[in-house]
């Protein structure tokens, strides 16, 4: 089922936007955004760092332009469909990929100017990002190289990429990474600790780092949720502008699914 929402930017620009946010990861690789497909190979073996997307109707786009180029990759990676690309699904289930599933695209807009409690949360230095990295390792359990890869030390440069952390008695126990895109807070890698989850921490969170962008001017915020963060992203007022379909070998996702 598709849920639509009333919105003030085109489907297919958001889609767009979530491609330009991989950035953050991808520009050590292959990161290449066009308006009917994107690439962001950034050559990691995880399966959910090396991504391309079609939401083209045309076939041929599919293969050439996104298949192809991540086979040539070699690396483990999903493909990703959107929108008209929905009708290209054939293609890869011909060429004997297996769907793993649909998960959300997520829009906030406008932002709230209302500000949660700041207390324990605040941006993370350079020398602090293997704090954040440790927790989406426990999170996530990817291994310590692919945290590095979701979180790398080249966003220190950058201006427009922030990474929150939510401290509690001086344990960081929630983090974020916020990438300014197309005037919206589009936000990665958001972890809470196992131990820690249920708390309040990752709303709080999310609700700090959005307050700043929205000082920064951001106009909305731009997510792809996981099925277990959705409740989160509901409450917090996202709406799903559309279900992005998932493709891959079964060699890379066994187990996934």
């Amino acid at each position: 089922m598709t849920i639509v929402c009333e919105m003030i930017r085109d489907r297919a620009d958001l889609v767009g936007t979530f491609g330009g946010s991989t950035r953050l990861w991808a520009s050590g690789g292959v990161h290449d955004v066009h308006q009917e497909y994107w690439l962001a190979l950034s050559g990691d073996s995880d399966v959910n760092l090396n991504l391309a997307c079609s939401s083209s109707s045309d076939s041929a786009i599919l293969a050439k332009s996104c298949l192809q180029p991540l086979l040539d990759h070699g690396k483990p990676g999903i493909i990703m469909l959107a929108g008209l690309g929905l009708g290209t699904a054939q293609l890869l289930a011909d060429a004997g990929w297996v769907s793993i599933g649909a998960q959300p695209l997520m829009l906030l807009e406008p932002l709230s100017p209302e500000r949660s409690a700041s207390t324990g949360v605040r941006a993370l230095a350079v020398d602090e990002l293997d704090l954040a990295r440790s927790v989406i390792t426990d999170c996530f359990g990817i291994s310590h190289a692919s945290a590095t890869t979701a979180i790398p030390d080249s966003m220190a440069e950058r201006d427009d990429i922030t990474v929150w952390g939510l401290f509690d008695e001086d344990q960081l126990v929630a983090s974020v990474v916020v990438v300014e895109e197309d005037g919206l807070a589009v936000i990665w890698s958001m972890a809470t600790l196992p131990g820690s989850q249920g708390r309040g921490f990752g709303r709080r969170l999310i609700e700090v780092a959005l307050h700043d962008q929205l000082e920064k001017g951001a106009t909305g915020s731009l997510l792809y949720s996981t099925e277990a963060g959705e409740k989160l992203y509901r409450a917090l007022g996202y709406e799903v502008t559309e279900y992005i379909q998932m493709w891959s070998r079964p060699r890379w996702v066994l187990g996934l699914a």
